[in-house]
This record gives C-alpha cells, structure tokens and sequence, in this order.
C-alpha cells in the first residue's frame, strides 16, 4: 500500500479520534496493558527509591504536533500504518516491549531520540513560542501574589555583591562539578551531566546585573522550550532551583526566591499547556475547563503527563525536585485518580527535609501557592504545611543559625524579617480557608512556642480583623509581661496598634478600658524614643478614641517629654502622623485642643522649621475644614495665630509662588474666621497681631487693608454718630491702613487700597488720614506699567470724583490734589507716549473743574463740607478754576494740531469729538460765543475727510456701544444749532450757526437746505431730520 502523506496541522485544529481509530486503538490496548504496568511499576520503584534517573517512558515525554490524516487507517506491507496516530500507537506497544528489556537513559526521551519522535519530527514544523503566563487570568490567588511579589522586590535589596551559577550564561569561571555515582545511574545521567560540567559562576554582580541574569535565564527557557529541547528547559529549572540554596546575602533571599519562582512558573505553564494540546483539551483563560475530568484526556496525554511526573521524581537533590514538582503540580489535573491533598501534604513533608530554616519557609510559601490557585475543595493541607512550620521554627534559633550569622554579621532582627513575606503568605492562604476552629487551633499553638513573636506578625497581619481584635488583650498581655530576644516587643505592639485602629468601629474589642491599662504603662516606661513614637504613632487614633478628652494633653505632654529637647530628623513621620490623628479623631475638641501650651509644645519638639510647618499647615487646614463657627475666645485665637505664624516664618527669596499662595488662602480663611463681635478694640488688635504675623504676604495684607476699612465702616453703621471715643478708634484704623498699604509689593493693588481707605476715612469724617490716603495713592501714578492703560484710566476717572468731594486742605494751595495728580499723568504718559490717556484724564479734569465752580455740588458725604461749602462765594476760587481749566483746554488743543502735523487724522477726529461732546455738556455757549465757535469748528474738524465716522467704525467696530456713541455725538451737535432749546432747528438759528463757524450763506440756500431736510413741512428741522441729514 502506497504510504500515506503527512501534513502537520495547526496547534489549533485538532484531528479527532474517528470510529476506525477507537477499534485499532482497543485492540491494541490489550495487547500493551500488561507491558505497561510492568513498565509503570518498574519507574515507581525508581523514583521512590531515590535514583537519579528512571527508565525512559516509551512514548514522548512531551509529545508531538497532532497529524491531519486523510487516508486509510490500515496497516501496510511493511508493518507501518499510513496514519500517523494509528502509527504512533502501534510504535507504543513496540517501545514499551523494548522497554522492558532495556531502560534508555532519562535525556534521550526527552529530547525526541526515541523513534516516535523520529517518525514525527521528519515532517513537523516550527511551531509558535508559548504564549506568556497572563497573571489576571489566573484569579484571586495570583492577583494577591502579584502584589505580594511587587512588595517583596521593592523592599527586600542589597548593596553587596551577588554571583551565579549556570551553564547557560556566557563568560563567567568555570568550575568543575564532581559528582560520586555508582555505575548503575552513570550511564542514566551522562546526558544531563554534560550540562554540569560546563557550569560557570559570574561573580561581583549588582542587583540590576543580577536580575537580568536571571532575565537570560528565564529566556533561555524560552527558547529552549520553542527549539523541543526539553532535557535543556528541565535543567534549566533545576540549576534555577538549585540557586535558592544559597542564602547569602540574607537581605536579597525573598527578592531571588520572587525571580526564579517567576522561571518555574513559567515552566509548569508551558507543561502544563502541552500535555493540554496534546490531550485534544481547550482551555479557558489558560485555566481547564468547568466540568473537566481526567477520563477526557486521551491516554497518549496521559502518558506524557506520567512521565513528565517520573523524571522530575528522579531529580537527585531535594530541593529542586521539591521546586519542580511544584511548579508542574498542575498537571496533575491529566491523571486519574489524582488525590491532590495528598499530593501536596506529602510535598509539605517533604520539605522537612531542607535543613535551612530559610529555604525551607519560602518552599513553603511556594507550595502554598501553587496549592491555593488549584481548584480544590479540601485544605487540609493547609494546616498539614503550618504544622509541619511549627515543628521546624524552633530551628530559627539554634546555635547553627546563630554561628551563620555571626559569621555574616547579621543581626538576628534582620535576619528573622526576611521570613515575614513568606509566613505572611502562608497565613494570609490559611485565612482564606475561614474555618474559626482552625485558625483558633493555629493561634493557641503558637504559643507553645519558645520564641512566637515572629509568628505573631504575620497573625496579626493575616488572619481576619475580627478575629484578632477578641485575641489581641490577651496578647498584649503576654507581651508586655514576656521578655523576647528574637521580634522586638514594640514591633508587635506597633502591629498591634495599627490593627485596632483600622478597626475603631469593631464590635469585637469588648474592653478598650482594660486594653489602655495594659499598654500605657507599657508605653510610658519606654526610653527609646525610637520604638516610642512607633507605638504612639499606631495606637494614638485608639487612644483617643477611648480615653476622655482631658487625657489627649496627657498623652500630647507624654510625647513632648519622651522627645526632649528636639526629636531626631527620623522620628518627623511619626510625629505628624500623630498631628494628623490628633485633628481627624471623632471626638476632637478644637477650643481645648488650641487653649493649652501642649499642641504647641508638641510642635516645638520638630527638629526642622519645614517638618514644623508641615505639621502646622496639616492642623491649621483640617481645623477650617472642621470649625465652621466664629472664632471669639482669645486663647484660642492667640494659639492659632501662632501656629499660622510658622507657616509664614518659613518663607524666603527662594520659596515658589504656589507655596506662598497656599499658605496666604490658609491665613486669610482664619482671619476671616475670628470675630469678637461689638467688640471692636478687640478685633483691631487682632489685625495688628496678624499684621505682624505675615508680614511678607501681600495677599494677607491687602485682605488686613480692606479687613479694617470693613470694621471702620461696621462702627460707622451702628454709632452714625461718631463721639470722641469712637472718633478715636476710626483714626485708629484709618492710621492702620495707611501704614500697611506701603509693605505691599504691586503698585497698582497699593493704589486702588488707598483710594479706598480715603473714601472710608472721609465717610468717618478722618479727613486727615483721607487726605494723607489721596497723596499716597497720587503719588503712585508714575509707578503704573503702561501696559495697562486701560486699568489706568479707570481708577484715575474714580479718583477724580473722589476729590470733588474732598475739602482742601487749609496748609495746601488750592486745587492741591487735582494739580499734582497732573502733573505726575503729564510726566508718565509722555515718558510712554501715552497721548491718549493723557488727553482723556485732561478732558475728566475739566469736567472736574467744571464741576467745582458749581454753586452746589451734585454728591456729598454725610458731615463733611467740600470745596462748595467752604468756597462759597469765593470768586477767587472760581477765576482760578476757570483759569486751570483754559490752561489744560489750550494743552488739548495743542495735542490736537500736533496729530493733524503727524497725519494721525483718526485720533485727531477722535479728541475733536471729545472735545467737542465736553463743550457741549460743561461750557455755557450762550455766554461765550468763542465756545460755540470752538465747538463747531471741532465738529467740521472731526467731519473732515470722513476721519470721524471712520474713527467710530475703527475703535468701535459693528458693536452697539458704537451706535450709541455716535447718537450722543448727534445729541451735541445739534444742541449747537438748537439756540433756544426747544427741540427745533429754526431758520435764523440755522443762519446764526452758520455765521459762527464762518460758512455764511444766502437767503435762498438756507431756504433750500430746510427744504432738503424738513421732511414733515413744518418750516423746522427737529432731531430726527436733522440726524438723517448728517447720516
């Protein structure tokens, strides 16, 4: 019969048994199955037996690809099958019966020598790496050892130097590995001893060199695994495992036993996902299925599986035989009759037999692992392995112990913490099982231990809070009357102490009372202020919580007292961790809390001003978030305001504005805060302190500034009328703002804080500090950046209708205020070509001026005389208004030509247009006819050319600011003809208009331009028309 053609099929179309395979299949099982168990039993007695190496499995230990066979499943002339299965399990029943006449040795299987996996690999291709362990995928369990693993390799490093060992990384010294065997396992182990002997250590390596070593290792792996060579990827293992022996340095050991378990992990995935595709099995999330059972895997897989078993049984050492085996425990899923409690107890016992106390916690730890990701209902052995911990942990103190690390010079403290993240895990694993009998059994037992406290910390870490909260007086007890030389006493009170304050609100600690009886005079009797601040910093938020308010100063001075004169740099972590349960407690008492010298004793006690302002700013914020009430005990207010003062005091040339900003919002919310009611000398003197307090903030002094104009304004409103005391105390604060505003840095904030504090003197009848206000505020005109113009022209138009009301000052000249106040604009515009704010403060002054030489001024401050009052029927004051007016009228004039000489025309028509808009509004036309002449030649001066519409267009583009403007401008102009103010353009007070501005016209061209514009026939032009004529 022709030969069949073999074609290899994808990984992930699996070729089904069909109906012809199951009949040649069950004869041929009957003909192998006594072989077989003779086979089995032969490979049973070897690896219990302890040999190096068992009989080669006859078929392949991992298997091969599935074949896609398309022929018949009959046998030909030559005794081979055409299909490939049927061939592979006739060849089967071949090998087994060779098998039991000669042993092959253990690699030779391995690596596919044996003919099945000649027959295979002639036609299978290379297939896909394997694909990576997804570590979300394998529940709870990995999840938690994920961080687990993660907490390890950032605490557990070294600085000392780490070496080696392996056959599989370049370079490195070589060694030379002699090994004592007996001619009955020589020939067993020549394949895998080849490795041994090229075996090289790499010395002197850092912890980032030493990790990526292992990286190489691990893809190593890899590769091996993808190119079939399997003897190299379970040596591979085995050298990985054999690298957890050495313990040296100590301080790395749970860091290395995290990086390798990642390599065996990775190694019992890729068995385990093989002998998966080779039994036909589709996993789900890497995981077998719901409803698997071992009668699904087909007996080929089976076989694998076996002796995959048998070859890392047959591992000489112990330790990477235990390690292994582990890391392939999954796979035991494929087997029949598979009990994996007893499996693992028997791996538990196992370790026993690992000498060093070290090694043989982190196998634990591992076997927990494994154990705790296998879906299995029975954990008994769980406590089988915690068992088995206790009868060995006693080996953590003997004197072989002692002598090594003597020898390293290690400290026993040191030492016994690298076994906290592995009894962490195996209790953390046996609380997962929540049987309370069984976890109470674990916790009495420990304390038949000679030295427990090292098991105390990770029961107490581990098991659930419930739990440890109703055993935790009774340890309190043992501990503080039982002397330790191995876990330092503190370290399990701080533990302690952290667990019941995570858990304030259990109902299982039933008496606190008795609980603070035990601990304090505990605490109390410390000297160390090291483990000191550690027990005080977990046990202060139970504290606290359960002893009276009056006892927080006892507890606060107790502190103070350990710690004196200043704490070390170390202890700042604990001290604010107790600031901060200080003001986070339920039962908090602020008013006792800030009356007392002990918060402050507290905080001088910091050994760095930063730390201290830390500190601070933590009470000064929480304390705003929570006190919402005024704040009017002085004490209390006094204490506070100290506090802030730290904050401040820590400020200097280099500190960033953030910072600055925080604690200015910090210091502004308590002043705000403080308010001692009517009680206005009170509240003054706060100002003052606070003042003095904050000094280099701005932001402080500004809010002080206005806080005080608001108080002065506050006893304005209720005296109304100020008497001698009350008149006093305004001064008083109008002496305040004035000496304050200086410190502040920005000219423009210093400008508008007098401004202010002259209108609130001057409301308070102070016209002496208002007067001494206005010249600050005058003074600071030269100050202004001229980037903001428009800010200036604002504030300065304020300060302009302040000083109508403002009386001059008998020991000036007159209009003192008004002429400075120019004359530093003049200097300022023309030092930055301001023209245009110079022209508009000029154009706001005469309006002014205008309005000062009125009989009776339009606003007045209540009891206050201004200049109408005290220059009533002085013509002297009016001639020189009048006359300081023409001076800045003729200087605008000046500006004026000076545009049209530079061809600036639109500005031109702008300041005509202004102008012309403040003659009509201020100057009286019908007395000064040269005035009706100006204005309407700044009217034709503005039309001329079109520059005035343009300007508007310009300046105040398509908004309705625009059109309202030029409706005033229309407003002006035609108030000019309008003569005799009845709303109508007549035609003699056209000729009059016209007359005026020079343009005189005939009879017949008057008459025809009223025919032009009346548009109603009336013989009169009223507003309407004469609008629609100019527009």
């Amino acid at each position: 019969m022709a030969s069949c053609r073999r074609r290899t099929q994808s990984p992930a179309i699996q070729h089904p048994f069909g109906r012809r395979h199951r009949q040649i299949v069950q004869k041929l099982v009957e003909e192998t199955r006594l072989a077989e168990e003779d086979n089995r039993r032969q490979r049973e007695t070897l690896a219990v037996n302890g040999c190096g190496a068992a009989p080669s499995p006859a078929p392949d230990v991992d298997g091969r690809e599935p074949v896609d066979v398309r022929r018949e499943h009959e046998p030909g002339a030559d005794g081979q099958f055409t299909c490939v299965v049927c061939q592979a399990v006739f060849s089967t029943h071949r090998l087994l019966q060779r098998h039991r006449e000669r042993a092959h040795h253990f690699g030779q299987a391995l690596e596919g020598s044996d003919p099945l996996s000649q027959f295979v690999s002639k036609d299978e291709v290379e297939g896909p790496d394997i694909p990576a362990m997804n570590v979300n995928q394998k529940g709870a369990a990995a999840q938690e050892w994920l961080k687990h693993r993660t907490a390890i390799l950032s605490k557990f490093t070294t600085s000392e130097k780490l070496s080696i060992k392996s056959s599989f990384l370049q370079g490195g010294e070589k060694l030379v590995v002699k090994q004592e065997i007996n001619d009955k396992i020589k020939h067993r182990l020549q394949q895998l001893d080849e490795f041994e002997e090229h075996v090289s250590e790499h010395k002197g390596l850092s912890r980032d060199d030493y990790v990526s070593r292992i990286t190489q290792i691990s893809q190593e792996l890899h590769q091996a695994w993808a190119l079939d060579q399997r003897v190299k990827a379970l040596k591979i293992v085995i050298q990985c495992s054999k690298l957890l022996l050495e313990t040296h340095p100590f301080a790395f050991y749970p860091s290395k036993f995290a990086l390798i378990t990642d390599i065996l992990d990775k190694f019992g995935r890729m068995v385990f996902e093989r002998i998966a595709e080779k039994g036909e099995i589709r996993l789900v999330d890497h995981q077998l299925p719901k409803y698997f059972k071992p009668e699904h895997v087909s007996e080929s897989a089976r076989e694998t599986c076996r002796n995959w078993m048998y070859k890392i049984a047959s591992v000489r050492e112990l330790l990477p035989r235990i390690y292994v085996e582990m890391a392939v425990l999954e796979s035991y899923s494929f087997l029949e009759n598979t009990d994996f409690s007893a499996t693992l107890i028997r791996l538990s016992r196992t370790i026993r037999g690992v000498g060093n106390p070290l090694v043989a916690a982190y196998a634990r730890a591992y076997l927990m692992r494994v154990g705790r990701e296998i879906r299995l209902e029975d954990r008994s052995f769980v406590v089988e392995n915690v068992r088995d911990l206790y009868l060995s942990y006693n080996q953590l103190y003997s004197n072989s112990v002692r002598s090594e690390l003597t020898i390293f010079r290690t400290d026993l403290a040191d030492y016994l913490s690298l076994f906290t993240p592995a009894y962490d895990w195996i209790f953390q694993t046996l609380a997962h099982t929540g049987q309370y009998n069984e976890l109470d059994s674990i916790w009495r037992q420990s304390f038949n231990q000679a030295e427990p406290g090292l098991l105390w910390l990770s029961l107490l870490s581990q098991f659930p809070s419930d739990f440890v909260l109703s055993k935790c007086l009774e340890l309190a007890l043992h501990i503080t009357t039982t002397p330790s030389t191995g876990v330092p006493s503190q370290q399990l009170m701080v533990l302690m102490g952290q667990v019941l304050s995570r858990n304030l609100a259990s109902s299982c600690d039933s008496n606190p009372g008795k609980m603070l009886n035990v601990v304090w005079p505990y605490f109390s009797r410390k000297e160390d202020a090291d483990s000191y601040l550690q027990c005080m910093d977990a046990w202060m938020p139970y504290l606290l919580r359960h002893w009276r308010v009056k006892e927080m100063h006892r507890i606060i001075n107790d502190i103070v007292q350990h710690c004196r004169p200043k704490a070390q740099a170390h202890h700042v972590a604990n001290l604010t961790s107790i600031i901060h349960a200080l003001v986070r407690t339920e039962q908090v008492d602020y008013q006792s809390l800030f009356t007392t010298d002990s918060l402050m004793g507290l905080l001088d006690i910091y050994p760095e001003a930063h730390s201290r302002a830390e500190a601070a700013k933590i009470l000064l914020q929480q304390f705003l978030v929570d006190h919402d009430r005024p704040l009017n005990h002085p004490l209390m207010v006094d204490h506070l305001l100290s506090i802030a003062r730290i904050l401040h005091d820590t400020l200097n040339a280099t500190s960033v504005e953030d910072e600055k900003r925080q604690i200015s919002e910090i210091a502004i919310a308590l002043i705000d805060r403080v308010d001692f009611g009517r009680d206005f000398q009170q509240m003054l003197s706060f100002y003052g302190d606070a003042r003095a307090a904050f000094t280099n903030l701005d932001p402080v002094l500004a809010h002080l500034v206005q806080a005080i104009n608001r108080l002065s304004s506050r006893t304005r409103q209720l005296i109304q009328e100020h008497n001698e005391r009350t008149g006093h105390f305004v001064r008083a604060c109008g002496a305040f703002a004035y000496i304050t505003i200086p410190a502040i840095t920005c000219p423009m904030v210093r400008f508008r804080l007098y401004l202010l504090s002259s209108q609130v003197a001057l409301a308070n009848e102070c016209l002496g500090q208002a007067d001494a206000c206005l010249e600050g505020a005058i003074g600071l005109v030269t100050e202004f950046s001229p980037a903001e113009e428009q800010w200036i022209v604002s504030n300065l138009s304020n300060l302009l209708s302040t000083l109508l009301v403002q009386p001059d000052t008998p020991d000036q000249n007159r209009l003192h205020h008004l002429r400075r106040l120019l004359r530093n604009v003049r200097t300022f515009s023309i030092s930055h070509a301001l023209h245009r704010l110079r022209s508009t403060i000029y154009i706001q002054a005469i309006r002014l001026l205008s309005a000062y030489i009125q009989p009776d001024y339009i606003y007045h401050v209540p009891d206050v005389e201004s200049n109408d009052r005290l220059y009533l029927g002085d013509e002297d004051f009016r001639l020189e208004a009048a006359d300081y007016c023409s001076q800045l009228l003729t200087e605008l004039l000046n500006d004026l030509n000076q545009l049209g000489n530079e061809n600036q025309y639109g500005k031109q028509a702008s300041l005509c247009l202004e102008l012309f808009s403040l003659l009509i509004e201020s100057a009286d036309l019908k007395a000064e006819p040269s005035l009706t002449q100006l204005a309407a030649k700044l009217f034709l001066l503005a039309r001329k050319h079109n520059q005035w519409d343009a300007d508007y267009a310009s300046d105040n583009a398509g908004g309705s600011n625009a059109d309202e403007e030029a409706g005033l401008d229309l407003v002006a102009a035609f108030r000019v003809f309008d003569r005799d103010k009845n709303g109508f353009i007549t035609k003699d007070e056209l000729r009059l208009a016209m007359e005026l501005i020079d343009e005189s016209m005939t009879e017949e061209g008057l008459n025809e331009l009223i025919k032009m514009a009346d548009v109603d026939k009336d013989g009169r032009i009223n507003y309407e028309e004469f609008a629609k004529m100019l527009l």
